[in-house]
């Protein structure tokens, strides 16, 4: 199972809308999303601003403000000796 951070902020309905995407690989247990409030956190404030939702692989933006699903799909793509899944 593949482990991404999603950096949110409180109240944030495009954050809202983009997890409510993600619930769909999470309960199919394709991937583990780690929220991420960025609100209290003035080095995350500056990294992301207002660029939020920002869905991360492995230190790498994968997509932000909406999800890709492309993109989501290319990396949950099973690679021979993956070790994460």
């Amino acid at each position: 199972m593949k482990q991404f951070q999603l950096y949110v902020r409180s109240g944030c309905h495009l954050c809202e809308a983009m997890e409510e995407e993600l619930s769909v690989f999470i309960v199919a247990g394709k991937i583990q999303v780690e929220r991420i409030y960025i609100d209290n956190d003035e080095t995350l404030k500056k990294v992301y601003g207002e660029r939020i939702p920002v869905l991360v692989y492995i230190d790498d933006p994968v997509c932000e403000y909406f999800l890709d699903p492309d993109k989501l799909q290319a990396i949950l793509k099973p690679v021979i000796n993956d070790k994460d899944d």
